[in-house]
């Protein structure tokens, strides 16, 4: 490699982790004042850079935030695809490997629950920004890289009997995740209503869980005789 190529690639690691910083201030700007509040000049003081080199980066709101909103999903696939890559994981029937991704989302959530609440105010904002389905789509794929892990479980235990074999994977899987990851983003972006505040927060997530895992056993698991 000479020095020329050298200093390029110096330039381009630089670039990269002057951006990093960037899309990690915006999101805890996000996590502290929502998506629409927070301000690129806000944004750039927490990242320590001029707003002028911010807008070198993103060139709006809406393209920061979809990457901040990748960053989180991305996230989210590293811890679940590390705690599958277990042989103890592996191990698992596939009903038992779905009841442990589950649980494994759950150990994620108390861990980046600021991570979840910005997530919920990131939809909110798409929608109301009128986003493009173009300007979407590497988002969609960072939030699509979850599937995998899931129905590979489902496939596996529709294989080995432990799950009903009758039952469709995908809509195993959007069911399984919309339901957790809504109620999840609704827990993360706190109380509206007095009533909301009767029954912790924390406790509503895990009765939810296990009420999940219980109904897809129920519904879907190995029938005995």
């Amino acid at each position: 490699m000479d020095l020329k190529q050298m200093r390029e690639n110096e330039r381009k690691t630089e670039n990269e982790e002057r951006k990093q910083k960037m899309i990690e201030a915006a999101f805890s700007c996000f996590a502290k004042k929502g998506v629409e509040a927070a301000s690129f000049s806000e944004i750039a003081a927490e990242a320590a850079f001029g707003e002028a080199t911010l807008y070198r980066y993103f060139a709006n709101k809406e393209t920061l935030a979809l990457e901040c909103g990748k960053w989180f999903w991305i996230t989210v696939y590293d811890f679940m695809k590390q705690w599958s890559d277990t042989p103890e994981f592996q191990a698992k029937s596939g009903m038992e490997q779905v009841e442990s991704l589950i649980r494994a989302a759950l150990s994620f959530y108390r861990e980046h629950r600021e991570g979840f609440r910005v997530i919920h105010n990131l939809d909110g904002f798409l929608l109301s920004h009128r986003v493009k389905p173009e300007q979407l789509s590497a988002y969609e794929q960072a939030v699509d890289s979850l599937r995998p892990c899931l129905c590979d479980a489902i496939q596996k235990g529709k294989q080995d009997g432990s799950i009903d074999g009758c039952v469709e994977t995908q809509e195993l899987y959007y069911a399984v995740t919309t339901g957790i990851m809504s109620v999840m983003q609704k827990q993360a972006a706190g109380d509206l209503l007095s009533s909301d505040a009767i029954v912790d927060s924390d406790k509503k997530l895990e009765l939810f869980v296990e009420l999940l895992i219980a109904g897809m056993k129920s519904v879907y698991g190995k029938r005995e005789g």
